[in-house]
């Protein structure tokens, strides 16, 4: 079984807008494409801070021996990869996400339903409508961008 991190959203109603899970551990695919993960994320200090440790591992090159650069520019993608997810969740609580626990699962998927049964069974919350109705609640983001195209 998997560990995932559960982040919820709510609206100014105090429905929850969204459920995000996020698996603790080692990312894959920050490992094979560190910066343009972060980037994906919309991770701007994250990947400038990556950029900038980069350029440092390059210009030590001078420094130190050409092995000793590889084997530390592969310990840091690794260190990348390893806490990714973490500096990802922490990125989601300044978005005003809540951290509400962890949760098991054998995929995502499962994981996420597992969740939602154990959190609506718990505390009885109200799920807005991007969770209950998916369709309707893109019809009225829809219909709130049209209104405000017709204003402007």
């Amino acid at each position: 079984m998997k560990i995932y991190n559960a982040l919820i959203k709510k609206n100014k109603e105090g429905k929850i807008e969204d459920v995000i899970l996020l698996k603790e551990g080692f990312s894959f695919f920050a490992f094979l494409f560190s910066g343009l993960w972060f980037l994906y994320h919309k991770m701007w200090s994250e990947f400038l801070a990556i950029l900038l440790v980069n350029f440092l591992i390059a210009y030590m090159e001078n420094f130190l021996p050409e092995i000793d650069k590889i084997l530390l520019e592969i310990s840091f993608i690794f260190l990348v990869a390893l806490n990714s997810n973490y500096w990802l969740c922490e990125h989601l609580k300044k978005k005003d996400y809540n951290f509400v626990g962890l949760v098991f699962g054998r995929d995502k998927t499962h994981a996420k339903l597992r969740f939602l049964k154990n959190l609506k069974a718990d505390s009885h919350p109200e799920f807005g409508y991007s969770i209950t109705n998916p369709k309707l609640h893109r019809k009225m983001l829809k219909l709130q961008k049209s209104k405000t195209q017709v204003v402007a």
